[in-house]
């Protein structure tokens, strides 16, 4: 399959790009490790206005960005624009920061010795990402690790290329220099032939668990570190005094944003089986009301999903869900012939025979079930391979908390939805992955700590 980029609205060949030779990837690759070895020495002080730059750039021209995501992935066009601004802030939160937060520790050790603890640069890191944030994803993890002193080559998803090319723009653009950041239209097997090569330090990917078993396993077999950010099936537990009115309007936005194609999403609806019914006829009313359509248009509320096979899996799942004893309590109906259209849905009566019990359902369907106490809501929070996301509505915080404090996740948030922010750290745990972006945890992933005694 090559790089193509397909609008999945209109179903139309937007273009195509070859993949990059391999003498084409062993020039980048080289480019990237004799630009790492300069920018290393180059003080953080140096670093950051670049990133400082980069942030004006992306705000220049977010819109213009934002378009270019809608017709490529099918996000609704404000949500795009919103995606876009985030890069921005991301840049500048690391351009204020990096400075502090890499700063060599001093401390003195039991025999009186002074001890210095470094952060240096790994080298030159593989990262390989997703379409469904197509900015986001890679300039989440991109900045941190470049602004730490290492290069990264970019593998981009196949079906956003021309998102990844406006990155590498507005790159060049800021006045980086040449070869630290560079996008790289790799096949699996160049990807694998990049970490067994040694001037690949280190691997990071944002993806299915599938592909970062993958990426994982080969790079665990040259002796490298790795960063996973992977799949999740987010539980979204309402007790029964939570704010229905603010948790309604929340959980739209936490299981529909992006048509339901992210990670963080609010994918399993625990509810307690006080307010369960009210809660369940109150959020078909809310679903009945979205808007699916052009994701062009401000009218529109849910958008395409991003590929025909990504939609096609989704139809699977739910119909195999369905004939194993889950139930469609609302499904729409009214929503464009063309594209590649899922409609919201909501499902109830899920069993453990279902694909929706166990699999990650990538898409505008809402896993409904109902629990009698606080110990039901954590045991099947738990019952997934996944732990990414978790929040917990309730207007006792200390009982959310303990709740909280149960739930195998890499975070959990009370009384609102599950999101990532450029100051703390990101990730999950089981088959969400490990390791952490963002914060001081992601600038830290790719450096060496080294203890330095005097």
């Amino acid at each position: 399959m090559k790089f193509e980029s397909i609008n999945p609205f209109t179903e139309k060949k937007l273009a195509q790009f070859d993949f990059i030779s391999d003498e084409a990837l062993t020039i980048a690759l080289s480019k990237a490790d004799e630009a790492q070895k300069q920018w290393r020495k180059i003080n953080i002080s140096e670093r950051v206005k670049f990133f400082n730059k980069l942030a004006e750039l992306i705000k220049k021209k977010h819109e213009e960005l934002a378009l270019l995501a809608t017709l490529e992935m099918g996000k609704p066009l404000a949500e795009a624009k919103l995606e876009v601004l985030k890069c921005a802030r991301g840049c500048e939160y690391y351009a204020a920061n990096a400075s502090t937060l890499l700063q060599p520790k001093i401390s003195i050790a039991e025999t009186g010795k002074i001890v210095h603890q470094l952060y240096e640069p790994l080298g030159v890191i593989m990262g390989v990402f997703p379409w469904n944030f197509p900015y986001w994803q890679i300039l989440r993890s991109a900045v941190p690790i470049v602004i730490a002193g290492n290069a990264i080559l970019v593998k981009p998803a196949p079906n956003v290329p021309q998102c990844s090319l406006a990155i590498q723009q507005i790159i060049d653009e800021c006045g980086l220099p040449n070869g630290l950041i560079q996008v790289v239209f790799a096949t699996e097997q160049q990807v694998a032939n990049c970490l067994a090569d040694p001037r690949i330090k280190a691997a990071t990917l944002t993806g299915s668990d599938k592909a970062g078993s993958a990426v994982a396993s080969t790079a665990a077999k040259y002796i490298k570190k790795s960063v996973l950010e992977l799949g999740g099936s987010d539980p979204f537990i309402v007790m029964e005094d939570a704010d229905l009115e603010e948790t309604l309007k929340q959980a739209i936005t936490a299981r529909f944003q992006n048509n339901g194609q992210s990670c963080i999403a609010a994918k399993r609806f625990i509810l307690h089986e006080k307010i369960a019914e009210e809660f369940i006829t109150k959020l078909t009313s809310k679903v009945a009301a979205l808007n699916c359509g052009n994701p062009l248009d401000e009218s529109t509320n849910i958008g395409p999903l991003a590929r025909k096979d990504l939609r096609d899996k989704l139809s699977e799942q739910v119909t195999q869900s369905v004939n194993n004893g889950a139930v469609i309590h609302y499904q729409q109906t009214n929503f464009p012939d063309n594209g590649y259209f899922y409609p919201p849905t909501i499902l109830t009566h899920i069993n453990p025979n279902c694909d929706a019990y166990y699999q990650e359902l990538f898409g505008p369907v809402v896993s409904i079930y109902v629990v009698k106490d606080d110990e039901a809501a954590v045991d099947l929070a738990n019952a997934t391979e996944y732990g990414l996301g978790a929040s917990v509505w309730s207007k006792n915080i200390e009982r959310a908390i303990v709740l909280a404090n149960q739930i195998d996740s890499g975070q959990v948030f009370i009384n609102e939805m599950v999101k990532s922010q450029p100051s703390h750290p990101f990730g999950g745990v089981k088959k969400s992955g490990y390791g952490r972006e963002l914060g001081e945890f992601g600038l830290l992933e790719f450096c060496n700590t080294k203890t330095l005694w005097v």
